[in-house]
């Protein structure tokens, strides 16, 4: 490849054109370590959102972000997965690509301004911020992806860290004149343009490869990132219609309290999303032999750690949180404890995904999720109106499980390696029983998860944990 600026040059592959298992780690590790600091920041500013707006105000700040999510899956025509898989794969020219992935950015946020002036005029504000977020937010993600695909980890960590300073900068500025549902809205706004500019002047200032007109490679890429357009865009349904249910069933105090309990969810979710950008890049790198041995080890690992993380968190947090809030969330941490069951799902789900992906089976993906939708959008009325946001949290829980096993199913089905189906069964009864310790003994759940595990044979602490230590 051509390219010999901060954008050009192959990737440092390394171990014979793969990306070992403890690369992979270490790679997960510095940004999950970068997301652990933005995180300091981004969690102080949730108490101080919750404590300076009211639940109402919240629970509209949680629809904007619902609006915000759907519209970054609806709007990026797949195009940062896809980069992931063709600069990973080192055979697409960079000065073609940049011409490519400029000219698809350009149309696109042309379509999105317009859409956002409409709404604006038709007096539905809340959309309108949202769709006005969304250039400058797309030109990040598809840059961050580019650098990911480098395997440029110290870059991206430094992009993540500062997208979310920048963002928590101006909604804490705005919150100190204005404490309406606008102070966060208007914040996050401004927080994806400025991310999005430094990122521009920084590509500038490093220099980029003379453009060139895209080749034929076209019509393969549109192979990899249409099918996961489709799949991201119903996954993106999924997200919205939880808030729109709460809303119309619940109401907007009930959703104020579910938006906390989301947001405490998703700052435990970031490992899963750093992992996933990184696994995407490995799979996209490695042969269909040695690079999905790593899969079932990778599966193990998950499974031993990020269950924990999520029972740790349900223990600390409903006893640590009211000593900072100054308004009764005592309902979100339940709602909380249910969602962390997702992590579990995801711990197999993100690395059938990548490699779906990786190798050009993204439908099913796409299948798994319309699959998955249908069988969500069934239950979840009669659970909101018979539990309440515990009934939302586990019909989303529900959601997640019948994605990963459709997938799997599919996958399979395609000729696609996948890992066992047994590890997520056992695994899953493993964290429900130890859940069932919540309400009376939350500090057990994490000893009654290792114990069980160890029992059902999901993994042992040499197979899942030696891997990961090593020479780390």
């Amino acid at each position: 490849m051509p390219g010999r600026s901060g954008w050009g040059g192959r990737p440092p592959y390394r171990s014979g054109g793969r990306v070992t298992l403890r690369e992979i780690i270490r790679y997960a590790g510095t940004l999950y370590g970068a997301s652990v600091a933005a995180s300091v920041v981004t969690f102080g500013l949730t108490i101080l959102i919750s404590r300076d707006i009211s639940r109402a105000d919240l629970g509209v700040y949680g629809l904007f972000q619902a609006y915000f999510l759907f519209g970054a899956y609806a709007s990026s025509f797949g195009l940062a997965p896809a980069t992931v898989r063709w600069v990973a794969g080192g055979t697409v020219d960079d000065g073609e690509f940049l011409a490519f992935i400029s000219l698809r950015l350009l149309g696109i946020s042309v379509l999105l301004y317009v859409a956002a002036a409409i709404a604006y005029v038709l007096a539905f504000k809340i959309l309108a911020a949202a769709l006005f977020a969304l250039p400058a937010y797309q030109i990040f993600n598809v840059g961050l992806s580019a650098a990911r695909a480098r395997l440029w980890r110290r870059r991206e960590a430094a992009l993540l860290v500062f997208a979310s300073l920048a963002t928590s900068a101006w909604i804490f500025a705005l919150l100190m004149t204005d404490h309406s549902y606008w102070a966060p809205i208007v914040g996050q706004v401004l927080g994806a343009y400025t991310t999005a500019l430094v990122m521009v002047v920084y590509m500038l200032m490093q220099g980029l490869p003379r453009l060139r007109w895209p080749g034929a490679w076209r019509r393969a890429f549109w192979g990899t990132a249409l099918p996961v357009f489709l799949g991201s865009s119903v996954f993106a349904v999924g997200e919205l219609a939880d808030r729109l249910v709460i809303r119309h069933v619940l109401g907007l105090r009930a959703l104020g309290v579910y938006v906390l309990a989301l947001t405490l969810f998703n700052l435990l979710n970031k490992p899963v999303h750093m992992l996933s950008r990184v696994l995407l890049s490995h799979f996209s790198q490695a042969g269909d032999g040695q690079g999905h041995a790593k899969a079932l080890e990778i599966v193990r690992i998950n499974l031993a750690v990020l269950p924990l993380m999520g029972l740790a968190a349900a223990a600390i947090l409903p006893w640590a949180m009211p000593l900072v809030l100054n308004r009764n969330y005592g309902q979100a941490f339940p709602v909380f404890a249910a969602l962390t069951a997702v992590i579990l799902v995801k711990a197999v789900e993100l690395v059938q995904s990548s490699v779906a992906v990786a190798r050009d089976s993204a439908m099913s993906n796409f299948r798994a999720q319309v699959v998955a939708l249908v069988a969500y959008a069934v239950p979840v009325f009669f659970l909101a109106r018979s539990f309440g946001l515990i009934g939302v949290a586990w019909a989303v829980v529900l959601r997640w499980t019948v994605l990963a096993v459709v997938q799997r199913f599919d996958m399979k089905r395609r000729g696609v390696e996948v890992p066992p189906s047994h590890l997520l069964v056992r695994a899953s009864v493993a964290y429900l029983v130890a859940l069932a310790f919540f309400p009376v003994a939350p500090w057990f759940m994490g000893i009654a998860y290792l114990g069980l595990g160890m029992a059902l044979r999901v993994w042992s602490a040499p197979r899942s944990w030696r891997p990961a230590m090593r020479r780390i």
